[in-house]
């Protein structure tokens, strides 16, 4: 039996504990009286009387009674089942459900309240049924819609949940005229709407309010459209990191969302900004048409006059290779026969997020130093001596190391410190939540810099990682397994082991290409350039040296091979299909190679 009701805050004058057969899933009633129609049949309301019970403050409810006396308490009234139940993200939490339908078509769940449970409303296999007018609140997963599809959400309150309207692994839903609003963060909760590895789904008329993460967070969803909602006071308002396979407008009308933080004008007064609304994350994508006022297409009277021009192609940007080797940073172009000493005494190297400002360490000195002025923009003592890397926004240096962490704001000088004892072999900065990925021999810690440096997650691997490497998208994670011919495959959202990848070789080291579809593996055999879809690998290249570190140009059409040992050299190979190009001389056994970019 699994007790519906989870949490009673107020006084109740009948208390009674609703209970799910355990012959399979099915629609349950909520804590307030939702109601369900369709292939599946209700519970019928229970019409016998309850027995008589004084009640107390906190107490827990086991069976059904009518409560014989008033409370006034202070913290809980009744406590009937687990509550929220613990923390299982990515996964849902099922402690307690105010409403679990399973494996059904054409179920309606409509006008009631879900209120305190693990989930309000839980979906899963279901087909083409609904939910209307319902209100989730202080739950930990408002809505879940899990491995479902045709599913509409219209007309509903999501508010003050941990995790907003979440859709997970669903297709071709629509959700309409929804508030999604005040969602509370217990990170990587806080967001109104999340769509994770969900496709064609419509997502108009809502109002996302308030939510103190993400507005709107896609992570490998495709093929959605978005248009006509209020987004207003998130932080941030919306993340979409698949580039070109999220649509934020109608197509047809040239219409798409009103964004509270949107800065441009409306100089044709035809309701649309004259520039488009950038969509935060890799993708670069943007919103064409914004309104320039809430629900502006309501009193919309004219047709959308288009200014958008698409950006034109990046044209062909030069490209320096760094190399650390012998202790010393070099830096050398495609074509150069030998690499020239750029600064010396250097330990660790990292690139920025603008591809050509290089970070140098130095024991516990960075120096920051634009590759193509050569301007030494930044010279700073960190507290702590470890793995350095730039943060995802563009302003922010890390030092990982045992004894700490620290980051500095290299715009307003301001510096933090956490207490971090892991033992980081490399980093990761995530686009989201502001936290790092931190490949060490016990798996992968997730470093919460936004918590204050907890570290509340470690995700576990099949060994030791000899090479980490993150997909521009940041939604990937490749870890090579040291002493095995196998590569995990992490999801940066899911905090787990999705996937593995069999070689034939001992993986050294990893680079993913800028279209995400090759993963390039290094070894003491040489590379060899693998296909993410189906695995099957496109070409391979020996050298005399072992390879060390890999690296690929920004337009995925050159390979950078580290060479140790009877080599001390950068290979330059034409990618994916590996024929060597040019060799580039080193004076020493190279470590690391990145690549800058302008």
């Amino acid at each position: 039996m699994r007790p519906l009701v989870a949490r009673f805050g107020v006084l109740a004058l009948v208390a009674a504990v609703a209970c799910q057969a355990a012959q399979g899933p099915g629609p349950s009633p909520s804590s307030s009286g939702s109601a369900a129609s369709g292939s599946a049949t209700p519970a019928p309301t229970p019409t016998q009387s309850y027995p008589s019970r004084e009640g107390t403050c906190a107490m827990r409810v086991t069976e059904s009674f009518t409560l014989a006396n008033d409370l006034t308490c202070t913290g809980d009234g009744m406590v009937v089942g687990p509550g929220m139940g613990p923390q299982t993200w990515p996964l849902p939490q099922l402690d307690s459900v105010g409403v679990r339908v399973g494996g059904h078509t054409g179920v309606t769940i409509r006008d009631g309240k879900t209120t305190a449970f693990s989930t309000g409303i839980y979906f899963i296999d279901m087909v083409s049924s609904s939910i209307e007018s319902v209100t989730t609140l202080r739950n930990r997963f408002g809505f879940y819609i899990h491995a479902s599809q045709k599913i509409t959400v219209k007309d509903s309150d999501v508010e003050f949940n941990i995790y907003g309207l979440h859709l997970q692994n669903s297709d071709d839903c629509v959700l309409t005229n929804n508030l999604l609003a005040r969602q509370t963060y217990n990170s990587p909760g806080g967001y109104g709407l999340y769509l994770y590895a969900s496709s064609r789904n419509r997502v108009t008329d809502n109002t996302i309010d308030s939510n103190i993460n993400w507005g709107i967070w896609f992570s490998d969803a495709k093929e959605n459209v978005i248009f006509h909602n209020n987004v207003v006071g998130n932080n941030p308002p919306v993340s979409d990191n698949t580039e070109g396979s999220n649509v934020w407008y109608d197509k047809q009308t040239k219409e798409g969302n009103w964004w509270a933080d949107y800065k441009g004008k409306d100089a044709d007064n035809d309701s649309i900004g004259d520039t488009p609304y950038p969509i935060l994350g890799p993708g670069g994508m943007v919103d064409p048409y914004p309104f320039v006022a809430k629900d502006g297409w309501k009193t919309k009277r004219r047709s959308t006059i288009d200014h958008y021009e698409p950006a034109a192609a990046r044209p062909p940007r030069g490209v320096t290779v760094v190399a650390l080797a012998g202790g010393s940073a070099y830096t050398a172009r495609p074509g150069d026969d030998r690499a020239t000493l750029r600064i010396p005494d250097v330990s660790q190297i990292a690139m920025g997020t603008d591809e050509r400002t290089l970070y140098a360490a130095s024991g516990k000195t960075v120096t920051a130093e634009d590759i193509v002025t050569g301007e030494t923009r930044d010279r700073t003592t960190y507290a702590v001596d470890g793995i350095v890397a730039a943060n995802r926004d563009g302003h922010s240096v890390l030092v990982v190391g045992p004894q700490g962490a620290e980051q500095r704001d290299l715009t307003t000088g301001q510096s933090e410190f956490f207490d971090y004892h892991g033992n980081p072999e490399s980093l990761a900065p995530s686009y989201k939540h502001n936290h790092v990925f931190v490949a060490t021999p016990r798996g992968i810690d997730l470093l919460y810099l936004n918590l204050g440096g907890r570290t509340p997650y470690t995700i576990p691997l099949d060994g030791p990682p000899s090479a980490m490497v993150m997909a521009e998208s940041g939604t990937r994670i490749y870890a090579a397994i040291s002493g095995q011919r196998l590569i995990d495959v992490v999801d940066t959202e899911q905090y787990a082991v999705v996937d593995r990848i069999a070689t034939d070789v001992f993986p050294t080291a990893l680079a993913i290409s800028p279209r995400e579809d090759i993963l390039y593996v290094g070894s003491a055999n040489g590379a060899e350039a693998v296909t993410i879809r189906d695995r099957s690998v496109v070409a391979t290249a020996a050298f005399l040296g072992s390879v060390v570190d890999l690296a690929v140009s920004p337009n995925g059409d050159q390979l950078y091979v580290a060479l140790a040992g009877l080599s001390h050299a950068i290979a330059v190979l034409d990618a994916p299909h590996l024929r060597v190009a040019h060799v580039i001389e080193l004076d020493n056994d190279p470590s690391r190679i990145l690549v800058a970019s302008y």
